[in-house]
């Protein structure tokens, strides 16, 4: 018996060595991995990634299940609706109706009715959301969900016409001329979403960072006709000082709206574009057809939304007001006895005049005295009758402004008490 353990020992102590090996490589590969070290295999590194961020993913799916789908919001406390339209005043939105099922809706603000519904049911996550859904004449729907999904367009009955996912959308779709449309978007590699599909250098350091793709479509079968690079752009037109100013170094350019020129007028053409950079806090006014930047427009604002054409003159655009990146209150130094006091910021919509180059701040005393302000997204769309329908993305409050007053404000109920539905960039319809 004793003999037969003692032969039984080498092994053991072998197989203990070759055990402690291979927990060596692989907690190596997990150091040179997070490093990002590029000789790395990218299906080695994904695969550790995978098994090491296992226990975090399993944390996260618990917390999932045991709160709300990110779909629906708190509710202010004491919020008081107005409703004082005299117009009716039509939006397309969205909303969860389930967990796993969405409801694109035309909605009359004015009355509260939907005018036309649209269901979607094939939802992966509970807490996707359905944004800037675009309405053709024939009542069929192009939209995509917020997870960086392809496009999908749908007929009036919400059956499936096709699905474009060779690229991975984010945010804003916009009708061009000619029956096309235009969206932000990724470019994917091997039918994955590239993370960091560019990089800058500065003294040495190296700063990966996610590039943004401009891409125009057939509204009819949903094929690319233009796709383009915005790093590329910026290098073309030695414009890569804006990679540096952004202050989210990994993600400087974070285009999230496209707005195309239907019709030439005196300071630009059909088939321009307008860029609306967000961690950059740029609009670019771009024209495709000769790869030319016509004008970068920079000024007081920041961390913009939307970009609309006004007139032949002018945009509009919201203005968030705040950085993107949500500092903390810093503790590092002690204040002063005597502080010199800045007024509070709010967000605001400004109008831009093309050729002259000067802003001009619309109802800036509305959104001080309603202390409108949203760190992320919003929308601001001009009325067809005058006035602007506002959305306040983080509070999820619904505005209607006109002749300097608050015509509407609201918020969606949802089905969970105590809270509403997320806002998810209304379009107004004539």
């Amino acid at each position: 018996m004793l003999k037969s353990i003692l032969r039984k020992i080498p092994v053991y102590l072998a197989n203990v060595v070759i055990l402690l090996t291979l927990l060596s490589l692989f907690g190596w590969l997990v150091r040179e991995t997070t490093k990002g070290k590029q000789w790395v295999p990218h299906q080695v590194s994904r695969s550790i990634t995978f098994f090491t961020t296992l226990p975090d993913r399993l944390m996260v799916a618990k917390a999932a299940v045991e709160r709300l789908p990110l779909v629906f919001v708190p509710s202010p406390e004491n919020f008081e609706p107005l409703n004082e339209l005299e117009e009716d005043v039509k939006v397309l939105t969205s909303y969860a109706n389930a967990n796993w099922k969405r409801t694109i809706a035309i909605i009359n603000l004015r009355t509260g009715e939907e005018l036309k519904t649209w269901s979607v049911d094939r939802l992966a996550n509970p807490h996707n959301r359905i944004m800037h859904s675009l309405m053709l004449p024939d009542s069929s729907l192009i939209y995509s969900l917020n997870g960086v999904t392809g496009i999908i367009k749908i007929d009036k009955n919400s059956e499936r016409l096709w699905k474009q996912d060779t690229i991975a959308h984010h945010h804003a779709i916009n009708m061009g001329a000619d029956n096309t449309f235009w969206a932000n978007t990724y470019t994917k590699d091997k039918g994955e979403h590239i993370y960091y599909g560019a990089r800058f250098n500065i003294d040495g350091r190296e700063f990966p960072f996610i590039d943004n793709t401009l891409t125009q479509f057939d509204a009819e079968t949903g094929r690319i006709l233009y796709h383009k690079s915005v790093t590329e752009i910026l290098i073309e037109n030695d414009l890569t000082h804006l990679l540096i100013k952004s202050d989210s170094p990994g993600d400087p350019l974070h285009i999230n709206d496209i707005q195309p020129v239907l019709e030439d007028g005196p300071h630009m053409l059909k088939g321009d574009v307008f860029i609306s950079s967000r961690t950059g806090s740029w609009i670019m006014h771009y024209r495709p057809t000769t790869g030319e930047v016509v004008e970068l427009i920079e000024g007081s604002f920041i961390s913009q939304h939307d970009v609309d054409i006004e007139s032949d003159s002018t945009i509009i655009f919201f203005n968030n007001g705040g950085q993107t990146l949500k500092g903390e209150r810093p503790d590092q130094h002690r204040l002063a006895e005597n502080l010199i006091e800045v007024k509070p910021q709010y967000s605001g919509v400004l109008r831009y005049h093309l050729g002259k180059g000067t802003f001009e701040r619309i109802y800036p005393e509305i959104f001080e005295e309603q202390e409108i302000f949203s760190f992320t997204e919003s929308l601001v769309d001009e009325l067809p009758g005058g006035g602007y329908f506002i959305e306040e993305q983080n509070s999820s409050v619904l505005w209607v402004v006109k002749d300097g007053e608050v015509k509407y404000r609201n918020i969606l109920p949802s089905q969970h008490e105590g809270h509403h539905h997320l806002a998810n960039w209304a379009r107004v319809m004539p």
